[in-house]
């Protein structure tokens, strides 16, 4: 993050996106990223993760009392995964025919998403 008296300016810049990625395409692939969770999650014990999606917003309660959160943000074209049980959210760009992490981390959604499952459920979910 570059601070020089000017702000924030990798959120600023990175908030002018791709224009060619429209907000239909957006809504495409938010729409097709959800469906592909609720699948996966699909045959898992509500017991031990509960699905439950409502205007776009996929909240995922696991047996510990723990949230877990995806939500769309049109307005910057990104998918944004909460995660309270770790303290943290990651924001995910639509790149290369995939969800990866605005910080260049190399985070993608779907392994991201497996991997925090796994550790708080001790269940292997591919999505």
């Amino acid at each position: 993050m570059a601070i020089d008296g000017r702000g924030d300016l990798d959120h600023i810049e990175r908030m002018a996106f791709d224009s060619s990625f429209t907000e239909a395409e957006f809504r495409k692939q938010q729409h097709a990223a959800v469906a592909r969770m609720e699948k996966a999650l699909d045959s898992v014990d509500p017991d031990v993760i509960e699905v439950e999606q409502s205007s776009g917003v996929l909240t995922l309660k696991l047996a510990r009392g723990a949230k877990i959160i995806l939500s769309a943000q049109p307005s910057v074209r990104q998918l944004w995964l909460a995660m309270a049980v770790l303290g943290t959210a990651i924001h995910f760009d639509w790149q290369n025919g995939q969800w990866v992490d605005d910080k260049g981390q190399g985070k993608e959604l779907f392994s991201t998403l497996s991997q925090v499952l796994r550790e708080q459920t001790g269940l292997e979910i591919s999505l």
